[in-house]
């Protein structure tokens, strides 16, 4: 009993070398089946860090920042944005491309005067995104949130249909927008 036990223990060893110098051999390495490739589902369509130019803005009161680095931003003055409002921007940014909404309402559903009642006609913040140029990539305005308070309702420049958006995303472009107009 005791030889078969070690005759087996032997074998499996021996598998499990051969297993890993054939993978040494072929380049291969084992694939994890389980995980799922990541796959953007915001409404941002660029790589976030391609993004080189934000406007932000609600009434009369605006900020243009640019991306100097990673994850620091200044004025096209040159003043520096701080470290957190900085690092809020990019946070943003990059929720723009990976967070999805949550439902898509398209215009056909809404009633005439729904951008009144999701405070879509005058938003509480309104980002533009461009990475080149004079034109934005994305521009979206956010309203209300819904009666949960969970979600807020937003809008993309050009599309009639309104988006029912994590409230953390216009949240963000919010308190960045306050924290440099207002110190």
């Amino acid at each position: 009993m005791k030889g078969s036990q070690t005759l087996v223990k032997v074998v499996l060893a021996a598998a499990a070398l051969g297993f890993l110098a054939a993978m040494v051999l072929t380049g291969a390495q084992p694939v994890q089946r389980q995980l799922a490739a990541f796959e953007p589902k915001g409404v941002l369509k660029i790589p976030p860090d391609r993004i080189r130019r934000v406007r932000l803005g609600r009434g009369g009161e605006w900020v243009t920042l640019v991306r100097t680095g990673e994850k620091t931003w200044a004025t096209p003055e040159g003043l520096e944005i701080g470290g957190e409002a900085g690092e809020r921007i990019s946070v943003v940014v990059q929720m723009m491309q990976t967070s999805g909404p949550a439902r898509v309402m398209p215009a056909e559903e809404l009633a005439g005067g729904a951008l009144a009642e999701f405070e879509l006609d005058a938003p509480q913040i309104e980002a533009m995104l461009y990475e080149s140029g004079e034109a934005p990539v994305l521009a979206v305005r956010f309203g209300a949130r819904n009666p949960d308070g969970f979600l807020q309702y937003m809008q993309i420049e050009g599309d009639r249909a309104v988006y029912l958006m994590s409230r953390f995303v216009g949240e963000g472009w919010r308190e960045a927008r306050d924290r440099i107009l207002h110190p």
